[in-house]
């Protein structure tokens, strides 16, 4: 269950958009690269991300992206590897849920059929401190032969904007809001971080930590490449 949480923040690293009205904090061309590398509580390397936006095209109010994303192990072994939809429209980013849920558990699952519900996550194009921001969640039911076997559900609230930050990793210094969240997972068990992400205009998030029910951290993420 903690790998699929540090999976999460790993997707959240990246997002991208660019119009009139979708320039926001995220990334805004094809082609742009973006390298996140996650480490556990304790500062070991768990894992890294890398996203290329690979196009964009117009919607009738915006965008919408298709986007390249690689997993790599410890080891810097590819180990999974999908395409990301995601939209940008009238001024307002929109991220399917399902990029936040564990390629390892999806992968297992490839040969049942799903039935998926829920609300896209939102990131407006500008953001003030103080600023309260819609809940995301996806609900997935997983079933073989007409049986159910398993449910899944990811849920994001009490998203709020806390601050203004500058904020440096690997990848430089970053002008950033500080957003903080709440996120329920559940599968089999149950598991309810905290979480703490720094997003920075035209970039994306710089940074994220999570944290336990009980306050103890469980792992975090750094931005350590971008080109644009």
């Amino acid at each position: 269950m903690r790998r699929a949480i540090l999976f999460m923040f790993s997707v959240l690293s990246f997002t991208g958009l660019y119009a009139q009205n979708c320039e926001g904090y995220f990334p805004v061309k094809t082609g742009a690269f973006i390298e996140t590398k996650n480490y556990d509580a304790k500062g070991k390397l768990t894992g890294t991300n890398q996203q290329t936006i690979l196009a964009v095209e117009p919607l009738a109010a915006g965008l919408s992206l298709k986007v390249k994303s690689e997993q790599f192990d410890n080891k810097e072994k590819l180990t999974y590897s999908q395409e990301l939809g995601m939209r940008c429209e009238n001024g307002v980013f929109y991220m399917d849920m399902k990029n936040f849920l564990d390629p390892a558990t999806m992968g297992g699952m490839k040969d049942m059929e799903m039935s998926v519900d829920g609300l896209d996550l939102e990131y407006p194009n500008v953001l003030q401190v103080g600023q309260t921001l819609k809940d995301g969640e996806i609900n997935i039911s997983f079933i073989s032969g007409g049986m159910p076997l398993m449910k899944m559900s990811v849920k994001m609230y009490n998203r709020k904007v806390e601050a203004l930050e500058s904020v440096t990793t690997p990848a430089g210094t970053f002008e950033c809001y500080k957003l903080s969240y709440d996120m329920d997972v559940k599968s089999i068990m149950k598991m309810t971080v905290k979480a703490t992400q720094w997003v920075s205009r035209n970039v994306g998030a710089v940074k994220s930590e999570s944290y336990d029910k009980n306050g103890k951290m469980v792992g975090y993420s750094l931005l350590t490449a971008f080109r644009n």
